[in-house]
């Protein structure tokens, strides 16, 4: 089996809801996920300064099963709250297939599909680390919500499943 590394950054968000109507300030974080799934979900700092314009510059790394890559079935999914006392407060959420990512990393920056921002990947991607960073609309639920979401990616060589074992020890970041 195939595998590659890929490593997010979740850079920022800008121009986001105020969920905090009456009282307080809005202090974001985001949740990190493939395809919501809880056991692959990590979670930025919050940011409790930013406001509405929240920045992290947070980055996680997932191993991803070279067949995630050729379904659009698989997403990464980034969920952003709003901390309370109360609870965390839901503000909305960025979906994007994996496939696409990994397309768009593949062709310096590839075609505007969508709505999406791409910006041109580095110069690592001529050595077969494909990278791009992204501005993705925020959501709720099936409605385009206030804001935007900007995240940095790479992916790695495509190297085999029992290479990385012999590699590195990754059991927690495995797919």
């Amino acid at each position: 089996m195939d595998c590659r590394k890929l490593e997010i950054t979740v850079v920022s968000a800008n121009n986001l809801e105020d969920v905090r109507v009456f009282f307080g300030k809005t202090a974001v974080h985001a949740r990190v996920s493939i395809n919501g799934k809880t056991e692959t979900e990590r979670r930025t700092p919050t940011d409790t300064h930013g406001s509405q314009n929240p920045s992290w510059e947070f980055t996680t790394t997932y191993i991803i099963m070279e067949t995630m890559l050729q379904s659009c079935n698989a997403m990464l999914v980034v969920k952003l709250y709003c901390d309370r006392n109360a609870g965390d407060r839901y503000i909305g959420e960025v979906y994007i297939s994996l496939m696409e990512l990994f397309e768009c990393a593949k062709y310096n920056g590839g075609d505007e599909k969508s709505s999406n921002q791409v910006e041109p990947a580095d110069e690592d991607s001529c050595c077969g680390r494909r990278s791009a960073v992204m501005t993705l609309p925020v959501m709720k639920g099936c409605v385009q919500s206030q804001g935007a979401l900007k995240i940095s990616y790479s992916f790695s060589d495509k190297v085999s499943f029992d290479q990385l074992l012999m590699a590195e020890n990754v059991a927690p970041l495995i797919i």
